[in-house]
């Protein structure tokens, strides 16, 4: 009996918070696939084939007061970091923030985990985080959440100038476990009503690296600078352009008993789609990474290919085809790549 009612009041509840004129809206989306890795750098996978989700969002969003919203996330896929110690579907919280809409003249603060400058407005340009994550997020560059404050605004009344700055944690979703912080800022610039372009910069304090060549502590910070430009003709095509550049302070040893190097990293995206019919597009995109432009064995690039049929309103089916090129060579000499057919199924509600 008391069972009974501790879900009768839970079904009230809920019904009551629904029913309310502040009610929550409630939104979610799915990325899964079937793929087939038809060659792989890692021999064991290759040949590999399955269904796989690679994203699932489930999203609350509540207007608190007239001039304070909240965001609560969370996200669940079946990569290594989300999956349970058991090894099954795990959830993380992606998403945990208030807002403070005006809280001057054409700015908003945000207080919890929220997404980053980085590469927040070309991902959205992009539009197919659904096939992959754009260049920076793909080789853990920047992460796409910290745990921080940001100032968000417009220099313009009419918006096309605005600025985006952050102070946070510099780890992500995870507690902070020292006192180093990360610095964040980007500025978007809307050039026409079809063109538009971002600059973002961003550093990391972070604790000093002993060199084992002279035994000296020595600063180990990190800085990111990007440009992102974009262009779209209304829903007849969109192309765009990332680059990036990343430099590390003494985080690389040419080799062993020499004295530690500055690491420096670039990385540069071109994509874009057209539509053909009513119901299909056209997706392409390629990337150039270089890791450390000390070596050059590391670097690697990717190509990506597909179709978009879009089912419903929110619902796509998109055959794509991905290709990582390595630098690496296998033992005959032969550059290792990993090349993966997929049917994606990408849907919101």
């Amino acid at each position: 009996m008391r069972i009974l009612f501790r879900h009768f009041v839970v079904v009230a509840l809920v019904c009551n918070v629904l029913s309310a004129q502040n009610s929550p809206k409630i939104s979610g989306l799915m990325f899964s696939d079937y793929f087939y890795n038809v060659d792989n750098a890692v021999v064991a996978k290759k040949d590999l084939s399955g269904f796989q989700f690679r994203r699932i969002y489930f999203t609350t969003d509540f207007a608190v007061a007239d001039n304070f919203d909240s965001r609560f996330r969370l996200e669940s896929d079946q990569s290594t970091n989300s999956n349970t110690n058991g090894g099954k579907l795990g959830v993380m919280v992606k998403d945990a923030y208030l807002k403070w809409k005006g809280i001057f003249t054409g700015a908003d603060l945000v207080v919890g985990i929220a997404p980053t400058p980085a590469y927040d407005v070309s991902e959205a340009a992009w539009g197919y985080r659904s096939l992959e994550k754009t260049i920076m997020d793909l080789n853990g560059i920047v992460s796409s959440r910290d745990f921080g404050v940001d100032l968000k605004g417009k220099f313009t009344e009419s918006g096309s100038v605005k600025y985006w700055f952050k102070l946070a944690n510099n780890s992500g979703n995870a507690p902070e476990t020292d006192k180093y912080k990360r610095i964040y800022a980007m500025f978007q610039f809307k050039l026409t009503d079809n063109l538009q372009a971002t600059v973002h910069a961003d550093f990391a304090s972070k604790a000093q690296k002993v060199d084992a060549f002279d035994k000296q502590a020595k600063s180990n910070n990190q800085f990111v600078g990007s440009l992102f430009l974009g262009y779209k003709q209304n829903e007849i095509y969109s192309i765009g352009v990332e680059a990036f550049t990343r430099t590390i302070q003494n985080n690389y040893a040419p080799s062993a008993g020499e004295a530690l190097q500055n690491q420096s990293s670039f990385g540069i995206s071109i994509w874009g789609w057209k539509t053909l019919t009513e119901s299909l597009k056209l997706v392409a995109r390629f990337d150039n990474y270089d890791p450390n432009s000390s070596k050059d064995i590391d670097g690697n690039s990717f190509l990506m290919a597909g179709l978009d049929y879009k089912a419903a309103k929110n619902v796509s089916v998109i055959p794509n085809v991905q290709l990582f090129n390595y630098q690496v060579k296998d033992a005959s000499g032969k550059s290792l790549k990993d090349l993966t057919a997929r049917i994606t199924f990408a849907y919101s509600f």
